[in-house]
């Protein structure tokens, strides 16, 4: 990514929000119980915290380079220009199958840049400083679906020179395509409402993680290992919060837009790849996440790291903006067992 994020380290901790309102009322019991439950104190919290937007991210090719932006549109797939441009491959049984940086020798693909123009094209770029500009006029119907996980979808390709284009850079063929403004894509159905939807995303329309966590994860790691948040790919990064509070949070607000925390994030691969370099140094933080943040329940396996999350109340997110916690919720069963957890020392 163009900017990464690193945690804030001049916050006032949870605690010190607890203590300064036990010394401001003559009830300290009512306080803390008013605390504990109600939301309107969860807001008080948030503006004693000054919880906020750290950064905020698009990843306009799924599995290509991330871009910092300054703010997010949302729309009800996810934020727009996020993961509507798709490689699939082309060719024997795989054919119409999504590709990422998980398949083999696709590493690479982080180092593909995808930038919307205010025209409707989109400039595509690859490390040797080659570009290409993909137009609406270019799209035509793709014969026969794609494939994104379990699901099947409508797609528009791109056209064959594009597709060479692509095939060139990755060693294999492939074609590009791009989800139509009218398709519905359902989002994941077990941590989802009817109605919610997705982009070409893995499963959800947002990914939501905490400048903190990272900070706490990082201690973990081994000796001079260089792990920044672009590798887990967030939509948006918040800070101001303990670390993994993520976890037991429901709902928050961040102006006009409301966020459902859905399910927590249970990494991959892409996590150990150099984001700047395409490559995977090492097996880090898919190994650190093993030992301090693997769980199992309900369903979910895994080392986890940040949430997914649904808009329930759309509008534009900004770097900078104020964050309110509306509600909260208990942590997830896969997560009881975490050696790093909310509270935990």
């Amino acid at each position: 990514m163009e900017r990464s994020t690193g945690p804030t380290t001049s916050q006032p901790s949870r605690k010190g929000a607890y203590l300064v309102l036990w010394k401001t009322v003559d009830s300290p019991i009512d306080v803390v119980e008013t605390l504990k439950n109600s939301m309107k104190s969860s807001q008080i919290v948030s503006s004693i915290l000054g919880i906020k937007v750290s950064s905020c991210h698009i990843y306009p090719l799924k599995s290509g380079s991330g871009v910092s932006v300054d703010k997010l549109e949302l729309t009800q797939r996810g934020p727009k220009h996020d993961r509507l441009w798709m490689l699939v491959h082309d060719q024997g049984s795989t054919t119409g199958q999504f590709i990422t940086q998980r398949d083999k020798s696709c590493e690479k693909l982080a180092l593909v840049k995808a930038f919307p123009n205010g025209d409707g094209s989109t400039n595509f770029s690859r490390p040797s400083g080659e570009t290409l500009v993909v137009s609406v006029s270019d799209l035509s119907i793709y014969d026969g679906v794609v494939h994104v996980w379990g699901d099947e979808c409508a797609a528009m390709d791109a056209g064959i020179a594009v597709a060479d284009w692509f095939s060139d850079y990755l060693g294999q063929p492939c074609r590009l395509v791009k989800m139509p403004d009218d398709f519905i894509r359902p989002a994941d159905p077990v941590y989802s409402r009817l109605g919610d939807r997705v982009s070409f995303a893995d499963g959800f329309p947002l990914l939501v993680t905490n400048a903190a966590s990272l900070e706490k994860l990082r201690k973990y790691f081994p000796p001079n290992t260089d792990i920044g948040m672009e590798r887990f790919r967030p939509n948006i990064v918040l800070e101001g919060i303990e670390p993994f509070e993520e976890d037991i949070i429901h709902e928050i607000k961040i102006g006009d837009v409301v966020l459902e925390f859905v399910k927590p994030c249970a990494r991959c691969k892409i996590t150990t790849i150099d984001q700047a370099k395409g490559i995977s140094p090492s097996s880090e933080p898919l190994r650190t996440l093993g030992q301090v943040r693997r769980g199992k329940g309900k369903g979910l396996q895994g080392g986890f790291f940040g949430q997914n999350a649904i808009p329930r109340e759309l509008g534009t997110i900004k770097v900078g903006n104020d964050v309110e916690i509306l509600s909260r919720r208990p942590l997830h069963p896969a997560l009881e067992i975490a050696a790093l957890k909310p509270d935990s020392s």
